[in-house]
């Protein structure tokens, strides 16, 4: 009788390989392979050659292993600005290419076995509802380029999440855990050093002698973002796979935890340097909420040292000492955020950002008010920003600043609500992958919880889905899903 606990492994022999000569055919194709890759390199730039390598070798690691597939994902998805493909209006980044891929493999698979063997997370089915909200949203937009673009960003999302809960085993969603520890800790050690060797441009010098870090992707804010959204994981990480007394017989999970703890220390540097307050917000939210969901010896202790270090300080200092710059940081935002009517604030340049925000609020509440039923369509917002802007406000930056305004906006009060309940139903499902599991499964469930808090929070300042970072979003879901569909077979089995 098979256990209830096995899981799709993605290395499963192709079905021609149990025929009789298969093996030399394998061998034919990989010297009919090594063949044509020593024409492209005597014909061929370099360049080219080298790319065409790369995206060789990671196309027969997907053939073999799909969910290798997701792994380059995940790593993909802060680098892929760094190339982009045009087709047309449209870009792809590698991300998008690579999860097309692996989509394709998996279906191809499913083909050539004649049976479809798919598993639906009950989240994607919400996913798939918010996502025919959007398109209903299509009915009123004036451009309907802006409009696929961002439709696509979500079905990415829910295709990302089915993908994990179908090609993942323990080994692999292990493997996509540190695929994505991978990417957060070199995004934070190029920030770290962004941040020391002033590189960047000028609007971002601080203090005169820093730079805010941008990373990969061009700006402090989605930096800031996407590493508050992985930094949950290496926490999640951290509290449950430390194997204890008995590392030297599991040295595989002192390992991961190991390096959860250290690109856990590299992201913490990354979003300290991207001096995004927003983001700096959602992490605190999220790493405070890993910390609670966790429970036990690490909450105790984390009280116990918050506690005691805040008496010291009294006892010593007489109050708790907060350096001045951050100080200076939340005081402005503090002061800012009580504005009313932002059409009669004086901008300086301490509250440019802040007032900058706020007038792009007002203009998405008064879409939303003009439009509530349909919105001015998904993704126009910034079409028909120049109707709605304030007089000193004539540049659209692409998004509210609000993502809850923003789909209110763009897809009326039904695209709130649909997303509202995409978010409750996020969070119904991580707090059952939590609650059931232990372990490595416990931490990737805590990495997710975090994200879905940091996400709810960090979206009340910004839009993180920008980037690629939708897909990012379904990966961390797909694992949680994995995880609760895990803990429901265990239960089944007991």
């Amino acid at each position: 009788m098979q256990s209830p606990l096995a899981e799709p492994g993605g290395g499963e022999p192709w079905p021609w390989e149990g025929l009789s000569g298969g093996r030399w055919l394998g061998r034919l194709l990989v010297a009919a392979i090594l063949l044509a890759w020593v024409w492209v390199l005597a014909t061929w730039p370099v360049t080219l050659a080298a790319m065409l390598l790369v995206a060789a070798i990671a196309g027969v690691g997907i053939l073999i292993r799909p969910v290798l597939g997701l792994v380059l994902v995940a790593f993909a998805i802060p680098f892929g600005s760094l190339r982009r493909l045009s087709f047309g209006g449209a870009a792809l980044g590698p991300q998008d290419v690579l999860l097309a891929a692996t989509a394709a493999v998996w279906l191809a698979r499913q083909l050539v076995r004649r049976r479809l063997d798919l598993r639906w997370p009950s989240l994607a089915g919400v996913g798939l509802v918010l996502v025919g909200v959007m398109l209903a949203s299509f009915l009123p937009a004036t451009a309907l380029g802006p409009a696929v673009k961002e439709l696509v960003k979500w079905v990415e999302l829910v295709l990302a999440l089915v993908l994990v809960v179908n090609l993942a085993d323990r080994a692999g969603v292990t493997l996509l855990a540190l695929g994505l520890l991978a990417a957060g800790a070199a995004e934070g050690l190029l920030g770290l050093y962004q941040f020391v060797a002033r590189v960047g441009p000028p609007g971002f010098l601080l203090m005169g002698r820093f730079m805010r870090a941008a990373g990969t992707f061009d700006q402090p804010n989605p930096y800031g973002g996407y590493l508050g959204m992985t930094l949950p994981l290496a926490a999640g990480l951290v509290l449950t796979v430390w194997p204890g007394r008995g590392w030297r017989a599991n040295r595989r999970l002192a390992a991961l935890w190991l390096a959860a703890a250290a690109a856990g220390v590299l992201m913490l540097g990354g979003l300290v340097a991207s001096w995004s307050r927003g983001a700096w917000i959602g992490a605190v939210a999220a790493v405070a909420a890993v910390v609670l969901a966790r429970g036990g010896a690490w909450l105790r202790g984390a009280l116990a040292g918050v506690l005691l270090a805040a008496t010291l300080c009294i006892l010593v200092l007489g109050r708790i000492p907060v350096p001045g710059f951050l100080q200076a940081r939340f005081a402005d935002l503090a002061a800012d955020l009580v504005i009313l009517d932002v059409r009669n604030v004086e901008v300086t340049d301490a509250n440019f950002a802040v007032v900058e925000r706020a007038a792009h609020w007002y203009a998405a509440w008064e879409m939303f008010s003009d439009h509530p039923w349909t919105g001015v369509g998904l993704g126009n917002y910034a079409t028909v920003y120049e109707h709605y802007a304030l007089p000193r406000w004539p540049e659209a930056l692409g998004h509210a600043h609000n993502y809850y305004l923003n789909i209110a906006a763009e897809a009326g009060l039904p695209g709130l609500t649909a997303y509202l309940l995409w978010m409750a139903a996020g969070l119904w499902v991580i707090a059952r992958a939590v609650r059931g599991s232990q372990g490595l499964e416990q931490g990737l469930a805590l990495g997710a919880l975090g994200l879905w808090v940091h996400l709810a929070v960090h979206s009340m300042f910004d839009n993180l889905y920008v980037h690629g970072m939708a897909i990012h979003v379904g990966l961390l879901l797909g694992m949680a899903a994995w995880v609760a569909l895990g803990n429901r077979r265990r239960e089944a089995w007991v």
